[in-house]
């Protein structure tokens, strides 16, 4: 249930060129009938959940008929674990391009934060997606849920990264096992998962600030 006495405030807005940026990405992944397709299965998802979406919702969304899905996809299932793919995706090919647009000499606080306040901000800018990937594949489908925890690896390894980096220019920071960098981006997406359900993904912008002052103080370099 939404805790209603909680006092909202105004959702962070995307960075400058950030909503461009975007919108090149999602166009470029949903434009042709099978990104469409996509769509529809996570716009259905969103608003019925994954057990009452049939076929026709998602026909009737994506305006294509059953035989054009069958091209696509072998059946209801297939068609959300890729819609669960498609969403990671999208949220790592951001990421991947907001941290581009650093400078060179950028230090592990500043990428830490450009790929936390970029993850967040996607969440607001795709919530169907994001509710698809946190909340619904665990209800679904392994195949789904494994992918999801491959993206948590791939996060746990940017932090890795960026924490040997910062290491390198102070080696008075000490040695981080792998399993304690992991659970970084483990707790991160619960506690998103956890806000959407509660409050909605407009909520999620906000924990931006306390996700990084986290990241950055299990690694001990804030």
């Amino acid at each position: 249930m939404r805790r209603e006495q909680m006092t909202m405030r105004p959702v962070t807005l995307p960075r400058s060129g950030f909503a461009e940026r975007h919108r090149a990405t999602r166009e470029a992944v949903l434009a042709s009938q099978r990104g469409r397709l996509i769509a529809a299965m996570v716009e259905s998802v969103q608003g019925k959940g994954y057990s009452s979406t049939t076929l026709s919702d998602v026909v009737g969304r994506a305006r294509v008929s059953r035989s054009t899905f069958y091209e696509h996809f072998a059946n209801k299932e297939e068609c959300f674990v890729e819609a669960v793919h498609t969403g990671i995706d999208i949220v790592a090919t951001r990421i991947a391009e907001e941290l581009a647009q650093l400078p060179p000499d950028a230090d592990a606080r500043a990428k830490i934060r450009s790929i936390v306040h970029t993850y967040c901000e996607m969440i607001f800018a795709e919530p169907d997606f994001a509710f698809t990937v946190l909340v619904e594949s665990f209800k679904v489908d392994q195949a789904a849920v494994a992918y999801r925890d491959l993206a948590v690896d791939r996060f746990a390894e940017l932090y890795r990264v960026f924490y040997d980096q910062e290491r390198a220019a102070d080696p008075t920071l000490p040695e981080l096992a792998n399993e304690l960098i992991a659970l970084i981006p483990e707790a991160i997406g619960e506690r998103t998962r956890r806000t959407m359900v509660s409050d909605g993904p407009a909520r999620v912008p906000e924990l931006a600030p306390l996700f990084v002052d986290f990241a950055t103080t299990v690694l001990g370099i804030r």
